[in-house]
């Protein structure tokens, strides 16, 4: 958005403390390829740049998470009429060059992200043997599941819709580093190399992740102990949540399933499997890796649940970030960060009687008091404590594998959703309605997924695959309408030209 002033800063290491390898990169230009790729350092570092990819402005520091593709979902209402590029993109005017240009600088981002990674895994069989240790293990499955990641973002964002996407060649899934076209892959097609770079990933990962064979807390040392000794040799493999990690694996293969559902029942059988295989992690204690975030999480401002977090980015001084973009006045004293009507569509999101146990609602949500924004509220997720491992940006939470709605039949449905409500401290007492009961699952997830992951980058992909084209009048009225065209982004006009000639 060339209208917006961002301040995520990167160019620190993803995490702040410890782990100071992160950092110890030559500038661009100062080693080539070759250069790099003849230690085990010069591939550490090549890892390390496709994660600050990203977490860059253009993916998931700002565009992936709360802008872009927020606005797309018409999470974040355009007050002022000096914006027109943000109006167009809420009302998917894809025609305008202004919101082009941020749709396309998301492409970019992305396929820069897997060649990153493919110039380390173009590399990385014929240099296996000046590996230590796990290294050549981890640092190839962490690089596969990063360009499935980054591939299946592009399938869901300027992919046709999931539940009819035909056999046209529309996106191409990139291997190699090469000059050359690479052609053009159908939908169905896109989403098995998508799956075979995960199992691939998988096969690698398991058994060997350090996130499998010690517990969160020994990985994730507080910020002032410097002195603590780390639990594994190498401690450029701790804070293992900021990665790839073998349960983002499984977990990625779950939402990827989710998404391909409606192409068969086999998807859903294989969603709700890898969704399992993570709620059943358990560290070598014997405590569940990962936990569910509640009521006492808000309470002390752990807002994103990082008890949940399975794959996150590390963003420096996310605190004041957040507080100048999602805050008070927000963003070059702007109000399109917010929700207008003051609390109506809040309203019908959070119930009123609902929000004092509610662990999405408690210390997040909040009128502004600046004048002439006082009709407005303020969102503060991402108000958090500097220090880690808070401060995090969640790509996969646990809460999706609990929402993963493949249970296939009520009785199990209804076990799952009791128990994530029970947690996040909402009435589901009755069950779902014994009269078509799958509706009215599907109304409540939709309903979670928005509530769950605002300002997370899911609400816009969670309308696609269930291709809404207005919300439940019971909690919204018409605050969201859409026809497919909303959900078929398009690709750079360079990028269509290219496969054209």
């Amino acid at each position: 958005m060339n209208k917006i002033t961002f301040t995520i800063l990167i160019s620190g290491a993803l995490v702040l403390t410890g782990c100071k390898k992160w950092l110890d990169v030559k500038p661009q230009g100062q080693t080539t390829k070759d250069e790099m790729f003849q230690t085990q350092k010069g591939f550490r570092d090549a890892l390390t740049g496709a994660y600050l990819d990203l977490k860059s402005n253009d993916a998931y520091g700002t565009a992936m998470t709360w802008s872009t593709i927020e606005f797309m979902a018409r999470n974040w209402d355009v007050v002022s009429p000096n914006y027109t590029d943000l109006s167009n993109l809420v009302n998917a005017n894809y025609t305008d060059a202004s919101v082009r240009a941020m749709l396309d600088k998301i492409y970019a981002k992305e396929y820069k992200i897997v060649a990153d990674v493919n110039s380390i895994l173009s590399n990385i069989d014929a240099k296996k043997d000046i590996f230590q240790d796990n290294n050549y293990t981890l640092i190839k499955g962490e690089a596969l599941a990063l360009r499935a990641f980054a591939h299946f973002d592009v399938l869901r964002m300027y992919g046709t819709m999931p539940d009819s996407p035909g056999n046209n060649l529309i996106l191409p899934y990139v291997q190699a580093v090469s000059k050359d076209i690479v052609p053009l892959s159908t939908y169905d097609d896109f989403a098995k190399q998508v799956l075979a770079d995960l199992d691939q990933a998988e096969t690698l990962l398991k058994g060997v992740d350090p996130i499998t064979q010690f517990s969160l807390s020994e990985l994730n040392p507080p910020g002032n102990s410097a002195n603590l000794v780390p639990v594994v040799s190498d401690d450029y493999y701790m804070y293992r949540q900021i990665r790839f990690n073998y349960y983002a694996v499984l977990a990625l293969k779950a939402r990827v399933y989710n998404w391909l559902v409606p192409r068969g029942d086999a998807n859903r059988t294989n969603a709700a499997k890898y969704a399992q295989m993570v709620i059943d992690a358990k560290d070598h204690l014997g405590q569940a890796t990962f936990q569910l975030g509640g009521l006492s999480d808000a309470q002390v401002g752990n807002y994103t649940f990082p008890s949940e977090h399975i794959a996150a980015i590390n963003v420096y001084n996310l605190k004041t970030t957040a507080e100048n973009t999602l805050g008070e006045p927000g963003v070059l004293a702007r109000s399109d960060f917010n929700i207008q009507d003051g609390f109506y569509y809040l309203n019908n999101l959070f119930p009123v009687a609902e929000r004092a146990a509610d662990a999405r609602w408690v210390g997040m949500w909040s009128y502004k008091t600046t004048a002439g924004q006082t009709g407005y509220a303020k969102y503060k997720k991402f108000t958090q404590k500097d220090v880690e491992p808070t401060n995090q940006i969640p790509l996969l939470r646990l809460s999706e594998m609990i929402l993963t709605e493949c249970a296939q039949n009520k009785t199990d449905a209804e076990s799952f959703y009791r128990f994530y409500c029970n947690k996040k401290g909402i009435p589901f007492a009755n069950g779902f309605n014994s009269a078509g009961w799958e509706a009215d699952r599907k109304n409540k997830m939709i309903r979670e997924y928005v509530r769950e992951f605002y300002a997370e980058g899911q609400t816009f992909f969670t309308y696609k695959r269930y291709k809404v084209t207005t919300l439940p009048a019971s909690w919204t009225a018409a605050y969201y309408t859409a026809t497919t065209a909303r959900y078929l982004v398009p690709k750079p006009d360079r990028e269509i030209n290219y496969h054209n000639n």
